[in-house]
Parts: structure tokens; sequence; C-alpha cells
């Protein structure tokens, strides 16, 4: 039931460590000073590479902690939820229309969304949103496998858009807090603790998120 905040609570913990093991902060610096200095068409490129590497497998956490990081909150949820949304969609027609004998042979791996398109027929864009929620199938595999479901184009695409979000803010924010950490800015006390507190908060509205969607899907398997 915890599997997704155990997740992220150990990259947090990762990400402090590494911060006092490794030299991260020159990295940090440079993704900063590259996000700063390359405007407008600096977050198209790297909204570019999200997308293509999204459809590579690369883990979306990842991705769109580096957006935190150097792009901060506001302009990372942008470009990830722009970013998020066109590698939904290309995946996802990819794996109805072009690869689908492949997508098939994937969804081998993942017997538990044979469940998902089962439900599809009864809940359509709402069980989109409980995977979103509470993802227990890869984020970029997921959307090459709700290609071979039911569940038709534009509802997909809408309430995944939708539901990615609170996972993305998440880390997004871990991701700008660590780069917050690694660049040694100079916050004030205060807004330091202001920055732990929302992480906190982060993570207990992160859980509770997940909760409520592992009971959604819970119903799911049990046919309710």
């Amino acid at each position: 039931m915890l599997k997704r905040v155990a997740l992220f609570v150990g990259i947090a913990v990762a990400v402090l460590i590494v911060a006092f093991l490794l030299p991260l902060d020159i990295a940090v610096g440079t993704l900063r000073s590259w996000a700063e200095t390359g405007g407008a068409i600096g977050m198209v490129w790297f909204g570019t590479v999200y997308v293509v590497l999204a459809l590579l497998f690369v883990p979306g956490a990842a991705l769109t902690m580096m957006a935190g990081a150097g792009f901060g909150i506001v302009r990372g949820l942008l470009i990830v939820a722009i970013a998020t949304s066109v590698a939904d969609a290309t995946a996802f027609l990819l794996g109805r229309y072009v690869a689908r004998d492949s997508v098939l042979r994937l969804l081998d791996r993942y017997p538990r969304f044979k469940i998902v398109d089962r439900a599809i027929s009864r809940g359509g864009w709402r069980i989109v949103a409980l995977i979103r929620l509470n993802p227990t199938i890869p984020y970029s595999a997921s959307n090459y496998l709700f290609g071979v479901t039911g569940v038709a184009f534009l509802p997909f695409l809408i309430s995944s858009g939708i539901f990615t979000i609170p996972g993305a803010f998440a880390y997004l924010y871990l991701g700008y807090v660590g780069a917050e950490t690694l660049g040694g800015s100079n916050r004030n006390p205060v807004e330091w603790i202001l920055l732990v507190i929302g992480l906190v908060v982060t993570i207990l509205a992160l859980l509770y998120i997940t909760v409520l969607a592992r009971r959604g899907f819970a119903e799911l398997e049990s046919g309710k």
C-alpha cells in the first residue's frame, strides 16, 4: 500500500546522502544555468528530450526531478504537463496502431494490467485515473499498454493529463529542494524550514492519494 510513498521517501533520502558524498552541485549549477539562459527555447528542448526518453522507458520520476531541479516548480510543471501529454498520446497511438503485437507481448509482463483492460468497459477514464494516481505499472510502459485496451483515445489523454499532475508535482518539488540543497542556496533558516515543511506536506498528500487509489484498484481486482 505504501510502495510509492516508500519509493519517494527513498529517493529523497538518497538525494540528501549523495549531496554530501558527490560534487553534484556542479551538475545542478550547470543545469540551472542552462535553464535560466535558455528561456523558452530551453524549455522546448528539455520537453522534447523528456518525451523521447519517456518513450524509451526512462523512468518519468527521474526526468521530472530534473525538471524541478533545473526549471523550478512553475516552469517545471508546465514542461512536464505538456511533455507527459505528448508522450502519453504518442505511446498510446504507437501501441494501438503501429506496434500492437509487441505491446501485447509486453502485456504478459504485467498480468495485473489485464484487470485494467476488463474494467475499462465499466470505468473508462476513471480506470486511467486510478493507474495514474497509483502506478502499479511503470509510467512509460502503461502508456503503450493503454493502447491495446478498450479505452478511447480522448478520454485516456484527458484523464491521464489531469491525474498525472499530483505525482509529477511531488517529484518536481523533490528535485527543486534537492537542487536548492546541492546548490548552496542563500536562504535564511525560516525559508529552509518552510521548504522542509512543504516537502513533508507533499509526502503526506501523496500518501493519502495513494491509499485512495489503491482502494479503488483493489475493488477492480475483486470485481466490484
